[in-house]
């Protein structure tokens, strides 16, 4: 489905709703007791993490972006589909050679792009918080390079330089940024790949309305509110 699909109003919703009965399931709740708020963030950050994992990736191991721009980009129409994310044309793609390459092309197709529809999308039809959606964002930014750095050593330090060149764009900065763990209770804050510093969210992903959900070690009310912090793993 393309990715202008996915968002409109009846798929988006149906999406949201289908979450909201995951998230239930899970928990042991009837459906009625999960916040629809709850719903919008997790299938916001489902779509939001994939979208950065590939093209971090890509950029990163093969040193191009594929166009992932909304006119290219389709996505299987229910959460938990078979191909989660796919090209209309896997042809076209941005060369990423270089730090200033890859920034400028993931600037203009997933900040400004893909993720700039999806998060005005979820904050329209889930009347979700932008600042929910911009911290859900900008956290999986930042789990996309923990993740391809410890799955992928080599290139880790390639994968963490361009994670901190991303968080300095303006459309990615208002989701949080890097803090001097100092500054903050111990537990609090998301691990870098530098002891000197954490990653902490300018907002919550509301996950914490769960059954047995603290907050998330980023989450902007973990600074003070840290005897709530779920320990990362």
């Amino acid at each position: 489905m393309p990715w202008e699909q996915v968002l409109a109003e009846q798929s988006l919703t149906a999406r949201f709703v289908h979450v909201r009965e995951v998230l239930a399931a899970s928990s042991g709740l009837p459906v009625d007791d999960v916040d629809p708020k709850v719903a919008v963030s997790a299938a916001q950050v489902a779509l939001a993490s994939r979208l950065w994992s590939v093209t971090l990736a890509s950029a990163v191991l093969h040193q191009h972006v594929p166009d992932v721009s909304p006119a290219n980009l389709v996505a299987s129409p229910a959460h938990r589909g078979p191909v989660p994310l796919g090209l209309s044309d896997p042809q076209r793609w941005y060369a990423a050679g270089s730090l200033d390459q890859a920034v400028t092309a993931i600037d203009g197709l997933v900040v400004r792009g893909s993720l700039a529809a999806l998060n005005h999308a979820c904050g329209r039809i889930g009347r979700t918080p932008q600042r929910v959606l911009a911290s859900n964002a900008t956290s999986s930014l930042v789990g996309a390079a923990r993740v391809l750095a410890r799955l992928r050593p080599d290139a880790g330090p390639r994968a963490w330089a361009l994670a901190r060149a991303l968080l300095a764009l303006d459309g990615v900065a208002q989701g949080g940024g890097l803090r001097d763990p100092g500054t903050l209770p111990e537990g609090v804050g998301g691990a870098t790949e530098r002891a000197g510093e954490v990653f902490l969210r300018s907002g919550c992903c509301v996950f914490y309305r769960l059954p047995g959900h603290g907050l998330c070690p980023d989450c902007v009310l973990a600074q003070h509110h840290a005897e709530r912090v779920t320990p990362a793993h």
